[in-house]
């Protein structure tokens, strides 16, 4: 066997230090706690860190100093997440979709705890909704990150509700939203995220995977359109998505 480099013993630990995240299941991490988990010196662990940071595939806490998983990492990872239900049965529903409204239509996807857009089919209006593939999706606001927490199994779910909400009035409030959303199968928002936007939002199941497929745009637009056509369209998309999924061979 080829003599391993230190260049592929920082890889080996990058790799090592990325794989405790999942295993421990914690969204973040201090310097002493990765350095006593896999047994190598801080100063070792410090230096890959930055590495990871200039990356962007790790963050650092401005509050706690701890460490987490950043955008460059999760948007790999929502890739993959992608690319094993057919990214181009995704693809090609999206841009119909989007096409048809001529709004934005944003595939949302959960990974670890966090919300992630997975991937986005713009419109072709010049005001239009900013983000690319990869953005956080906040799980406590706006229609995709509402319905992406509530289509969760329940305990999951509940554990996500105790972290975003530890105040018991705001999590109750929240649950009684989620409630509604898994009654309805839809959730509406406005300007819950950012100011004058709008969204639509439903849970999108493709195999093992949840997603949550959502129509988004300022807050006119989506009213002129009106709530119901859209919610119709939205949810024709989800069946042939669904029921196409279950046609492609693994």
């Amino acid at each position: 066997m080829a003599e391993t480099t230190p260049a592929v013993h920082s890889v080996l630990h990058a790799i090592r230090i990325l794989e405790l995240y999942a295993a421990q299941r914690r969204e973040s991490l201090s310097l002493t706690e990765i350095s006593k988990a896999l047994g190598l010196h801080k100063t070792t662990v410090y230096r890959i860190l930055r590495t990871l940071q200039q990356a962007g595939w790790m963050e650092q806490s401005a509050k706690t100093g701890k460490y987490y998983l950043g955008t460059g990492i999760l948007l790999v990872a929502s890739a993959v997440s992608v690319h094993n239900t057919s990214r181009d049965l995704l693809s090609e529903e999206m841009h119909r979709l989007a096409e048809k409204f001529n709004e934005t239509v944003v595939l949302s996807v959960l990974l670890g705890h966090t919300g992630i857009c997975a991937d986005l089919a713009k419109s072709r209006h010049r005001l239009g909704v900013a983000g690319e593939r990869g953005y956080i999706v906040p799980l406590q606001s706006g229609a995709s990150g509402k319905t992406l927490l509530a289509a969760q199994p329940e305990p999951l779910r509940e554990q996500l509700l105790q972290e975003l909400e530890p105040d018991r009035t705001r999590q109750r409030i929240l649950k009684n939203q989620l409630l509604k959303i898994r009654q309805d199968g839809y959730c509406i928002s406005e300007g819950e995220v950012d100011q004058g936007v709008a969204a639509i939002a439903m849970p999108l199941r493709l195999k093992d995977n949840i997603f949550v497929l959502s129509i988004s745009g300022p807050v006119d637009r989506l009213r002129a359109l009106t709530y119901p056509v859209l919610r119709q369209g939205l949810a024709e998309t989800v069946t042939r998505l669904e029921r196409k999924s279950m046609l492609v061979e693994e």
